[in-house]
């Protein structure tokens, strides 16, 4: 059974033009309506004609009496919504079990849609969402991600390894995701057996471009896929295999008095009663900064199956994923934040060059 494998300068021409278009297509980075703004979690209230957070306590002169801190409700909504969207930036597999082979090269451009449970309240936290009316717009059903990736077969440190690194964005946001993972087949290249090829794989996604979280995404992968030679021209690789998934979330700091700048107050000539919300403003409006508690990992699993066809030097992929409801839960509360996010299941296509 013969699986070609071409070289030429006009394919390193083109591997070099398909890394740059994926570069050159990423959005300037300004803020979208799928970009996070954790304070649309908070019930919005109005304190002297200023919308704030309805977690902060005010006395009769506007200062703020306490610490504002997440309610439990708050609570579980930022961990719904990190998980939905840990699944959104998570790394896709996209390749069949079968390595590249220790001289193989595969550049591509990926695309990506994750459908999201854009109605729960937890979606609320972004910014595309009004918190005084959340029902007028939601975001879209599906988040499109958009990236590039480079993968090598390497000889070192074990036969039949891979690499891969690359990025994706979020549509919509000036997030990215820098994702990378090491692959090892456990066996493979027997094609004229009914064998099939088995490896596992680790991969990691960091969540770039936002100040609101700090999101890192580990993934553990077992796939089996088979290749079949279609007319001697052409390889046809079905695959299908297990996902787990670890996501770590930790809240940036919320200002949930955006309207108030206590430095300006502290500096005004006159009481700027429309700077802070109150009849007189307020100089400690540090305490109206906030971060939502770390929490436990994030637990969710996937189960997936796609394929890859390869034609010379050409390739194209698919994968479809089905994601659970997640029920996690976090254990360093008193009470234990569940995880209610709601089954998940995203598009993925990949094309490119392998050679």
């Amino acid at each position: 059974m013969s699986f070609p494998r071409g070289r030429s300068l006009y394919a390193g021409a083109l591997v070099l033009a398909v890394a740059l278009s994926s570069l050159v297509a990423a959005p300037p980075a300004h803020a979208g309506k799928n970009d996070l703004q954790l304070l649309n979690l908070c019930t919005p209230q109005l304190t002297g004609g200023i919308q704030e957070c309805g977690w902060v306590q005010r006395d009769a002169t506007g200062s703020i009496k306490a610490q504002v801190a997440p309610t439990p409700a708050a609570l579980a909504n930022f961990r719904s919504l990190m998980s939905e969207l840990g699944v959104v930036i998570a790394p896709r597999l996209i390749t069949p079990a079968d390595t590249l082979g220790y001289a193989g090269f595969q550049v591509s451009a990926e695309l990506g849609l994750t459908q999201i449970n854009h109605s729960a309240a937890y979606w609320n936290g972004v910014q595309g969402v009004d918190p005084a009316n959340p029902g007028a717009t939601r975001p879209d059903a599906y988040l499109t991600t958009v990236g590039g990736f480079v993968r090598k077969g390497m000889l070192i440190p074990f036969p039949a390894f891979e690499i891969g690194a690359g990025a994706v964005n979020l549509v919509g946001s000036s997030m990215f995701a820098l994702q990378g993972y090491a692959k090892l087949a456990l066996q493979e290249g027997f094609h004229s057996w009914a064998l099939p090829s088995v490896a596992v794989r680790a991969a990691a996604s960091q969540l770039v471009g936002t100040d609101q979280v700090d999101m890192t995404v580990f993934g553990f992968d077992v796939v089996i896929s088979k290749a079949f030679s279609i007319a001697g021209t052409a390889r046809f690789e079905p695959f299908g295999g297990y996902n787990l998934l670890f996501i770590d979330a930790r809240s940036g700091v919320v200002d949930a008095t955006p309207g108030c700048d206590a430095y300006a107050f502290q500096h005004a000539t006159a009481a700027p009663s429309a700077n802070c919300g109150g009849p007189a403003g307020t100089p400690n409006d540090y305490l109206a900064d906030f971060t939502f508690p770390r929490q436990d990992l994030i637990t969710r699993q996937r189960i997936f199956a796609g394929f890859k066809l390869k034609l010379g030097v050409l390739f194209m992929a698919a994968e479809y994923d089905l994601v659970p409801a997640g029920r996690s839960r976090d254990e360093t509360q008193a009470m234990g934040t569940i995880d209610g996010s709601q089954r998940q299941q995203s598009f993925s296509f990949s094309t490119g060059l392998d050679f």
